[in-house]
């Protein structure tokens, strides 16, 4: 290899590493919480973590690929470029060619690469991947059901329990409701359990049961009851859990996760049955070609145009390569949507993002090589005379250090420099993971076709949600880069000399970091909430499926469980109204065990309280049945008719008074609320994680800063890393109990501000 192709290779690879990671890193975070949560609530062990997590790379590395690698170009010939040594190289009869040989080989290189995971490693990862989700779900208690929520696993059959043991499988203080899948059966069993546990033999899934007692009850006959007690029991959830998520996979598996012989024999089978599927079918044939091909496209377009921003520095190549993926993955999405209208052939809508950064490419490509004056002859400048200076004395220090005239020409100078950084690395987070998710989702898509406003309503709440978890990760990079470069230019220096210290220089920071944590918690407190639950909305919209699927089923809402300890369930009717159908009662022990239950035909609401018409009551002592009778009209306590509609959400779709008062009210009950208490004491700690990136980045970027921006962001990737890993550990500690929820919630700022407050110390202001 050529000197001068060695030279510029090392201005490229570091950039592109840079890039990749930090790419790869934000698009797996997600999956990092997932895991986590898998690995620290038992319900997975390490290897199987991991195994999922490899699973999860080659999907994100087909896309964040050809995304560094523009980025790199654009770095890297821009900064060779702003060094004036592409002049050099011209001035010693090297041309385009010698830029363009190393970069184009290269970008063939990573084209195969692309080309291979896209195509033998994808595809076999997709299936493994999903089979290994579907095995894990049968038997995780995390991904089935949620504590204190009525859910149906299958028809005929709805599933409570009160709270998960410790090792994160069990269940403790079972309810399950066994009914006929057919409408018209007379059948009504009912079994608690004390314990239970979902076990998984020969691809089969058993929820097995210690001490349970089932209670045998005919609707039309309210006087045939039986009751029995059994030491254990054994109850049959699904028959070939292997078999049946396998068939699933395979049913479910969409176009882009064929290989493509698969999608080939794919367009033979849609070509005489539907024309549509076999539009799809080319589109992602030519996609399979298309995205490995964009390596290429992106170095024949990006050399000539980070010469021409050579004058803007990296951020300008930053917000080019950012532009230039908008435009390419907004035209790829908009070709696939038009080729699934037939609009354009599945070839041209595909390849056209590629044609037009390749035709760009070759026109930029002509003027590259011509030079262009860069030094301007002017005539010096005369300044107007000025009155005589006064005297030289002792300059006047500001009181309080000037925070009385904040901000100051200084502050605004400093702010300038961090809010440029911060809205391109803001938006570079915000676009690949919307980038990213709309090729996750684009199958989806395209298939079930939803309406325009679903679609904009999806990715508006997917993106703050986004924006809330990587906001401390991005004021930690802007800030890095934003003072890496007063370092760089020794302009810290000038400050220290002028009698401002670093300390007074990072205060605008500092302020504007608790201001926008103040602004985060207001967000979380009332905008992501809701935010939370419309993304969920829209996903099942996306998806084909009910608005509510996922939340509470009909049959679920028609389930309630009181603040008193009670079951409450009804018939299906009318979900707003003061009337229930044949509604029953079920009173629990602290053992979990029924001790009164209680049926009628109807109950309507009287503002205090149900009056139950036309119904009966039972009291069991255990297994024993102690009294029995009937009634015309009894009044029962219980909560209004607005109970039964309200939805049970998570910690995260609840404002902060919303889930305090919930945490009291579940409290009362001796429910464990763990995790619920780590959660809320998390909507205050998170938000002030953004002044602590601050205080760590600080001493960094003025020690890093004559290292170049790369050296800045490479660190500020490894601390984030580390940041989001650690307070995702000790969140997931602080929710099974294993540390108090205050500790586990404060845990990680209290650890970045002591590493800040000794990185400080030790920094000579």
């Amino acid at each position: 290899m050529r000197l001068i192709s060695r030279s510029v290779l090392r201005e490229v690879w570091p950039p592109f590493l840079l890039g990749f990671g930090a790419y790869t890193f934000l698009l797996l975070v997600r999956t990092i919480f997932l895991l986590t949560d898998f690995f620290i609530r038992r319900s997975a062990t390490l290897s199987e973590a991991g195994w999922i997590l490899l699973l999860s790379i080659p999907w994100i590395v087909v896309l964040t690929l050809p995304m560094a690698f523009l980025l790199a170009v654009l770095v890297g010939v821009g900064r060779l470029s702003a060094d004036s040594e592409l002049v050099a190289l011209r001035s010693c009869g090297v041309g385009p060619r010698g830029i363009y040989r190393p970069l184009v080989a290269t970008a063939g290189g990573l084209a195969l690469l692309v080309f291979f995971v896209y195509n033998a490693v994808l595809p076999r990862a997709n299936d493994l991947l999903s089979e290994t989700m579907a095995r894990m779900a049968a038997t995780s208690l995390v991904n089935f059901v949620s504590p204190r929520t009525f859910r149906e696993p299958r028809p005929g059959v709805t599933l409570f329990f009160d709270r998960t043991a410790a090792d994160g499988r069990s269940l403790e203080g079972v309810f399950l409701k066994l009914g006929d899948e057919d409408p018209s059966s007379d059948r009504d069993e009912v079994v608690l359990a004390r314990r239970g546990a979902l076990r998984l033999e020969a691809d089969r899934l058993w929820l097995d049961l210690e001490s349970s007692t089932v209670h045998q009850f005919s609707p039309s006959d309210p006087s045939r009851y039986r009751v029995s007690w059994n030491r254990s029991q054994r109850i049959l959830f699904a028959g070939d859990v292997g078999r049946e998520s396998r068939s699933r996979v395979s049913y479910e598996k969409g176009l882009r996760s064929q290989s493509l012989s698969e999608l080939w024999a794919s367009a033979r089978r849609a070509r005489g049955e539907s024309g549509e599927r076999y539009r799809l079918a080319w589109v992602e044939i030519h996609k399979k070609l298309a995205i490995p091909f964009a390596c290429l496209a992106f170095a024949l377009v990006g050399i000539p145009l980070a010469e021409t921003s050579r004058r803007g520095g990296r951020g300008s190549s930053f917000a080019l390569s950012l532009a230039i993926l908008v435009i390419y993955y907004v035209l790829l999405s908009s070709g696939e949507t038009w080729a699934q209208n037939g609009t354009l052939p599945p070839g041209l809508a595909v390849w056209l993002p590629d044609l037009l950064l390749v035709a760009l490419g070759l026109a930029l490509l002509r003027g590259l090589g011509r030079e262009r004056a860069r030094w301007r002859l002017t005539a010096p400048r005369l300044e107007p005379p000025t009155r005589e200076a006064a005297p030289a004395g002792r300059p006047r220090r500001a009181r309080l250090g000037g925070f009385l005239h904040f901000p100051a020409i200084l502050d605004r100078y400093v702010l300038a420099r961090f809010f440029s950084a911060f809205v391109l690395a803001f938006l570079s987070v915000l676009l690949v993971s919307a980038i990213v998710d709309y090729a996750d989702q684009s199958d989806a898509i395209l298939r079930n076709r939803p309406p325009l406003p679903a679609v904009l309503g999806y990715y508006r709440n997917f993106l703050l949600s986004i924006g809330d978890q990587a906001a401390p990760f991005v004021v930690l990079i802007a800030t890095l880069l934003a003072f890496g470069a007063l370092s760089k230019n020794s302009e810290d220096t000038a400050c220290r000399a002028s009698g401002v210290s670093l300390h007074r220089l990072g205060a605008p920071i500092l302020i504007v970091a608790f201001l926008g944590a103040g602004a985060a918690f207001w967000l979380g407190d009332t905008v992501l909430p809701l935010a939370n639950q419309r993304e969920a909305r829209y996903r099942n919209i996306l998806h084909g499926k009910a608005p509510d699927a996922g939340l509470r089923t009909a049959t679920e809402r028609n389930w309630h469980y009181d603040s008193s300890g009670r079951i409450w369930h009804r018939e299906e009717g009318p979900p707003e109204g003061s009337t229930l159908l044949s509604p029953s009662v079920f009173e629990l022990s602290p053992d979990f065990e029924l001790v009164r239950r209680t049926g009628a035909r109807q109950a309507q609401w009287d503002g205090r309280g149900w009056l139950f018409r036309q119904g009966w009551s039972r009291s069991f002592a255990g297994a024993r049945e102690t009294s029995y009778g009937t009634f015309l009209e009894e009044e029962v306590p219980g909560e209004s008719p607005r109970a039964f509609r309200t939805e049970n959400r998570s910690a995260g779709q609840m404002r902060y008074r919303e889930l305090q008062q919930y945490v009291r009210r579940l409290s009362r009950t001796g429910y464990p609320t763990e995790a619920l208490q780590t959660a809320l004491a998390e909507k205050i700690a998170r938000p002030l994680l953004i002044p602590m990136m601050v205080l760590v980045a600080l001493p960094f970027a003025f020690r890093l800063g004559r290292r170049g921006a790369l050296a800045g962001i490479g660190v500020g990737l490894l601390l984030g890393m580390t940041f989001l890993v650690l307070s995702e550990l000790f969140s997931r500690l602080g929710s099974i109990g294993a540390l108090p929820p205050m500790l586990a919630a404060w845990t990680p700022n209290v650890l970045f501000a002591t590493a800040a407050a000794f990185l400080l110390l030790k920094l000579r202001t």
